[in-house]
């Protein structure tokens, strides 16, 4: 009894100091890429800044708030196949000082993130006092846009941020606006605490079940070993540190779902009808939070099929089993309709809004060349979970089949459709799209684990070698992340290098408020609309942008006239490849130059945080992609 209680309390303690790295890794560099007014020395040059009140009388910022479309929906789209010469042609966006504030504006309120704004944008189109609390924004869920926003409220209760009405007060104190990602970014990282045990219990019971090697009496045959050590991978997985910095609902969408599949193996073993209502409900809270969370609900039947027999005794027939998953459906249905209800009021009133917000989303994610979805899945699971954490995980899925057959497929089938999902639509995405891979990459931490404790058991010396690397592959590949956040934060990263450049050219410039490649005769080429994610600030009033349809097109125009551009974007390498040869190290003083915060500074591509921006500078010419 006492050896019991023993280890009890070592578990508690692990599990503890998990708890505390995890928080403690979330919050360091979590104010990363915040707006401020420290850009206004690039932006405006020695010129007075905008004030809020004129940025956004002259964006119209008010259109924004249009009621009548989703909240990520631009009110004025730009059409880059149709530029100001004829199709594909470069678009002049600084041409007119509304064009200009548009932009300023980006620069003020938005981060380093494109997504988290969205957010924001859903929270400040709502009307509390009119009880109008739709957010017009679907692909995020009540679940996570509702409690952002009662958070927000809280800390202005406490005093900890100014919450107001009035957009210009933020235009003006874009540092107050920042808060408000901070508190979106507590929120999505406090789910991870949730995620810690959830893993733990999972990857227990099923190394637990596992066929135990005859004669083991070193206390690891309960699954316990397994547990801690998938805890602690969770925590240090790259993908895991990367979204606990930022604010959106991946992580928590991924936590609801292994709740679910948790659920769902008691489920099966306990035929408790307690953990079926729980795991319907995580099914539906889990789309309730994000809607890509979808394929969970392939648990209900499956679970429904598994346990069958368990509502009427004795009985094992399909059609009760079909009874019961229609029940199961029903109440995860239900859960993710209490936590969205205007998903169904706009669909009977204002069918027009969802079309706007979910047509936005869906011409994003498209099925097409599954080939090349699972390739480039693979490079993102690789950097998310690291490549022997899935090469074990593959394994250990494998040698399931025959040791834990039952009590791994909820989370085996679970992932694997999940995983289909990713694969399906991940063809040519930018390294940004492994955050989708949360859920399947945590299920190889968790097989992964379980095959590690395995081996441990069999062979103590070999299991920790084997352990002790991996966990340290792993912390390594988390340690490049939270490199980056905190180089952002602290303002070392990327864009503020360039920043930093900018105003030394200028300086030493014969005009004192323009960088000699950024005059009059020099025009920049982007391929994204400025914002702070996309393009490092640049004197935009005085300097010809144009946005040009793709990398392609903008190399193209600089052959054509290489003493006319020059082209800036962020790119998710910094080592040359042979398609891009003119990419130089962030040491080396090529013309083409992405840069960084020290030249040991790791590439994470799923991350905004120091983002390599690529420079191609005017009377260079750009070897062809």
């Amino acid at each position: 009894m006492d050896q019991q209680a023993t280890s009890k309390r070592t578990t508690v303690i692990a599990l503890a100091l998990i708890c505390t790295l995890f928080v403690a890794l979330s919050a360091y560099g979590i104010t990363w890429g915040l707006p401020d007014r420290s850009v206004d020395r690039v932006l405006f040059g020695e010129g007075e800044p905008w004030s809020g009140e004129k940025i956004y009388r002259l964006a119209n910022a008010a259109e924004k708030f249009d009621k009548t479309r989703g909240a990520d929906v631009d009110a004025n789209p730009l059409d880059k196949s149709q530029g100001d010469n004829g199709p594909h042609a470069p678009i002049l966006i600084t041409g007119s000082k509304e064009d200009i504030a548009k932009i300023y504006l980006r620069y003020r309120l938005y981060t380093y993130q494109p997504d988290e704004m969205i957010t924001m944008m859903a929270l400040a189109g709502m009307s509390p006092g009119a009880f109008d609390f739709d957010p017009r924004l679907y692909q995020y869920g009540g679940l996570f846009i509702y409690p952002v926003g009662a958070l927000i409220k809280v800390c202005d209760l406490l005093g900890v941020i100014d919450v107001r009405s009035d957009v210009t007060f933020y235009l003006d104190h874009p540092g107050e606006f920042g808060k408000f990602y901070v508190v979106a970014r507590a929120y999505a990282a406090a789910w991870g605490v949730l995620g810690i045990f959830t893993v733990f219990a999972i990857a227990r019971r099923i190394a637990g079940s596992m066929a135990q090697p005859p004669g083991t009496s070193d206390g690891t045959g309960d699954g316990t070993g397994a547990g801690l050590l998938a805890a602690l991978l969770f925590t240090l997985m790259p993908v895991v540190v990367c979204m606990t910095h930022e604010g959106k609902p991946h992580l928590p969408g991924a936590v609801l779902m292994l709740a679910a599949v948790l659920f769902a193996m008691r489920r099966v073993e306990s035929r408790l009808h307690y953990d079926w209502l729980l795991m319907c409900g995580c099914c539906g809270a889990a789309l309730g939070m994000v809607l890509s969370s979808w394929p969970i609900f392939a648990l209900i039947p499956l679970v429904a099929w598994l346990s069958r027999g368990s509502v009427v005794e004795g009985s094992s027939s399909l059609w009760r089993t079909a009874i019961q998953a229609a029940a199961g459906l029903g109440i995860a249905g239900a859960t993710y309709f209490i936590t969205n209800p205007y998903v169904v009021i706009n669909a009977i009133f204002h069918p027009g809004i969802l079309q706007s917000n979910l047509g936005n989303s869906l011409g994003m994610y498209q099925i097409d060349r599954v080939g090349q979805g699972l390739l480039r899945v693979l490079e993102l699971t690789i950097e998310g979970v690291t490549l022997p954490v899935l090469v074990l995980g593959v394994i250990a899925v494998v040698g399931a089949w025959r040791w834990c057959r039952m009590s791994a497929m909820p989370l085996g089938i679970a992932a694997g459709i999940f995983f289909i999902q990713f694969v399906s639509i991940g063809a040519d995405k930018p390294g940004e799209y492994g955050r989708f891979g949360i859920f399947p990459n945590t299920a190889f931490v968790i097989a992964a684990s379980c095959l590690l404790m395995r081996v441990f058991r069999q062979r103590r010396a070999a299991g920790w070698v084997a352990i002790v690397a991996v966990t340290a592959w792993m912390g390594f590949a988390g340690y490049g992340y939270l490199h980056n956040f905190r180089a952002d934060a602290v303002n070392g990263g990327s864009r503020r290098a360039f920043h930093q450049q900018v105003i030394q050219q200028a300086n030493a410039a014969e005009e004192s408020t323009t960088a000699p490649w950024l005059g009059k005769k020099t025009h920049v080429g982007l391929i994204a609309e400025p914002a702070p994610y996309s393009c490092p600030p640049l004197p935009f009033d005085t300097t010809p942008v144009y946005l040009f349809a793709n990398r392609e097109a903008a190399i193209a125009a600089q052959q054509r006239e290489p003493t006319r551009w020059t082209l800036l974007w962020t790119t998710d390498q910094a080592q040359p490849t042979p398609q891009r040869p003119m990419i130089a190290t962030a040491t080396d003083p090529q013309p083409v130059t992405p840069f960084r915060s020290g030249p040991i500074t790791p590439v994470t591509p799923i991350s905004w945080a120091n983002k390599p921006i690529e420079r191609h500078e005017a009377s260079t010419p750009v070897a062809p992609k």
